[in-house]
């Protein structure tokens, strides 16, 4: 296989191509504002031309072999009703190119009818129809208008969907080429001179009605039947009907009060039941466990106290998937510190709608130091680490526009406690031995709430690979303003792109905005040295060296490293590139073992900067000027490798080289999740 071109239509989507006779143009079903209509488009992706424009289904477009009519499925038809939003079976239909006219082949109105391919000679039309129940092939007479029946399986010739491709007619040698569901697997057969295989044209079987001697008294027969072709036959007070015909059996039939068996057997008037009816009743939404997360716990004892730490996760559903419900907490120390996610989802119409409760502690270090005591002969080694916790209830709705973008919109109603936490350790300076236990104070610096409503547009057609995404497009604009005692606009502009160069190569670019103003845009600040944002600069890395200060005291710096406070800010801003490629992969290595882990690799460049109010930014830092007052673009190279492991999660080691840090040399991090 070679791709030789790439055609692009600026739709949502595009399905089914196929050539006309001379390969010059391809005809598709095209995806537009959530509707699928047929197009038309030159090989070298000029002069797109809509053939239909409505809220039809069109679906496996197929050119005839003169090229003046295109084959294709629609739900065109007298049971299909827009208003009332119900829709009829699937048929076939002629779009003739001379007159711009569509036409609804005869003898479509039962079972679905997809898949439609011509013959070489252009007389018969190929397709799949389930209407005795088993999808089979069918041969339509172009100028007899009939239908033929010319495999009967027992499983059903289709696709992995009930709308995907099954068939393909060979032109230059006259074979059909199926997909056959058997023993669990999609297996391709070919079938040698379709149209001989031609007999008696298909027609409903007719309704086999013998009419018994009724009394008098009895009521009108308004039983409706509908056959499927059965053999065996049920007797009922008005006749014989076959066993598998579809019946509605009207209201003056039902027997009332208590009926036995034994009732039923000496009555002629009491019609034994029907079991091809079912009793019909209300849904009723009943949740049961979808997922549930391992729960652990446990007790940890360490220099930052001593405490509980565990938690689980349950993810509830309904039978038809349309009401969810999550619960999930974990604690890590502190009850008031825990992780906690209440929330109910509702998907039963378009705009789906979600609402809970959550709880989400913050920390951010805040340096560390010394200080004298508790004793004369006692030093004590002070962490100060500045907690914040949000309890929010939310509200959010989701409106899709069409299958790869929607808006959404919400609410958070949300309070606040921000805290400093002081871990304090005490020891003696001689010998560095701790004299007693550490102990946390903890110093509430406020607690306030606030409403914050959000609006956002999303787009992602991406294609997701086995450690990331390796084609299509992702976007997220969103601004999410707060009102009530913390007041600032929060913004987020993050726009991805995944472009196949050639081969097994894909680069994958991002570029994303994060921040907050206004007048408390600084209450928690952003870290910009994770490795999911730049690499090469995490705080660990960073030793004593690079650092102009080291007291947590020292009033110019919120880490007690000046060279860590570049990293720190309100606001930040990344690109991201990468050359991605499989280093071992089944899609281009299939002898591989299937329990073989997949391993991705990439080549990177990162750049961010990270900033507040009251730092300025610069493309290069004047001499002498503090790291956190002039913020400059921080960049890294290196090389990534991304390992799936059997689908329970993704490793990623990245060998990064900080292009800022002078003698600093290369270095490897270990982290968790997918890429960008």
């Amino acid at each position: 296989n070679k791709q030789v071109g790439t055609i692009r239509t600026g739709l949502s989507g595009v399905t089914t191509p196929a050539w006309n006779p001379d390969g010059t143009q391809l005809v598709f079903t095209g995806y537009d504002g959530g509707l699928s209509d047929l197009f038309v488009v030159d090989r070298d992706g000029k002069h797109l031309r809509r053939l239909t424009n409505d809220k039809y289904a069109d679906l496996n477009p197929s050119w005839s072999p003169d090229g003046k009519s295109i084959a294709f499925t629609t739900d065109r038809g007298p049971e299909t009703n827009f208003t009332t939003l119900h829709f009829g079976n699937y048929r076939l239909a002629l779009y003739h190119l001379d007159t711009d006219q569509i036409e609804i082949l005869k003898g479509m109105d039962a079972g679905k009818n997809v898949d439609p391919q011509w013959s070489p000679d252009g007389k018969s039309i190929a397709y799949i129809s389930d209407r005795t129940g088993v999808s089979n092939i069918y041969l339509y007479d172009v100028s007899g208008g009939e239908s033929y029946q010319i495999t009967n399986f027992f499983t059903g010739a289709q696709g992995i969907t009930a709308l995907s491709p099954d068939l393909s007619w060979a032109r230059q040698s006259n074979k059909l080429a199926y997909v056959y569901y058997e023993k669990g697997n999609y297996d391709v057969y070919m079938m040698s001179d379709p149209e001989s295989r031609k007999k008696e044209a298909w027609h409903p079987a007719p309704a086999v009605v013998a009419n018994a001697q009724a009394p008098a008294a009895s009521a009108p027969d308004t039983t409706h039947v509908v056959t499927t072709g059965g053999t065996s036959l049920y007797r009922g007070a008005n006749g014989l009907r076959p066993t598998d015909s579809l019946t509605h059996q009207a209201e003056a039939l039902r027997a009332a009060g208590n009926v036995s068996i034994a009732r039923m057997i000496d009555s002629t008037q009491l019609p034994l039941p029907d079991t091809n009816t079912f009793a019909e009743r209300r849904y009723k939404t009943v949740f049961t466990p979808d997922y549930v997360a391992r729960p652990s716990i446990g007790y940890s004892r360490d220099n930052f106290g001593n405490g509980i730490f565990g938690g689980t996760s349950v993810q509830m559903s309904d039978m038809l998937g349309d009401h969810q419900m999550l619960f999930s907490g974990y604690v890590n120390g502190r009850i008031d510190e825990a992780q906690v996610l209440a929330a109910y989802v509702n998907l039963t119409r378009r705009v789906n709608w979600a609402v809970g409760l959550s709880q989400d502690p913050y920390f951010f270090y805040n340096g560390s130091g010394y200080e004298a005591g508790p004793s004369d002969a006692e030093v004590t080694y002070v962490t100060e680490v500045r907690r914040i916790v949000l309890r929010s209830a939310f509200l959010t709705g989701y409106y899709p526009v069409s299958r790869f973008q929607r808006f959404e919109a919400g609410m958070h109603l949300t309070n606040v406690e921000d805290a400093v936490l002081d871990y304090r350790e005490p020891f003696d300076p001689r010998t560095g031995l701790l004299t007693g236990d550490a102990s946390t104070d903890k110093t509430v610096l406020s607690s306030t709430g606030y409403v914050q409503p959000s609006v956002a547009w999303v787009y992602d057609n991406s294609v997701a690979g086995y450690t990331g995404p390796f084609l299509g497009r992702r976007s997220r604009i969103e601004i999410a303003p707060t009102v009530g005692g913390w007041h600032y606009v929060q913004t987020t502009a993050d726009i991805r792109r995944y472009d196949h160069i050639a081969g097994p190569f894909t680069l994958a670019t991002r570029a994303l905005y994060f921040g907050r103003d206004g007048r408390d845009a600084d209450r928690f600040s952003m870290y910009l040295g994770y490795p999911d944002l730049i690499r090469g600069f995490t705080a660990g890395s960073y030793n004593r060296h690079e650092c102009s200060t080291l007291t947590v005291a020292d009033p110019t710096t919120q880490t007690g490293c000046a060279a860590l406070d570049q990293l720190v800010g309100t606001s930040v801003a990344v690109f991201n590139s990468e050359l991605r490629f499989p280093i071992l992969s089944q899609q281009y290595m299939h002898w591989l073992p299937a329990l073989f882990p997949p391993i991705e690799g990439a080549i990177f460049f990162d750049a961010g900067v990270a900033w507040t109010g009251t730092s300025t930014f610069a493309w290069s830092r004047p001499a002498g000027a503090s790291p956190a007052d002039v913020r400059t673009p921080l960049k890294s190279v290196g090389l990534s490798i991304k390992v799936n492991a059997l689908g329970f999660m993704i490793l990623r080691f990245d060998y990064a080289k900080p292009l800022n840090r002078p003698g600093v040399n290369p270095y490897w991090t270990i982290s968790f999740g997918p890429a960008y």
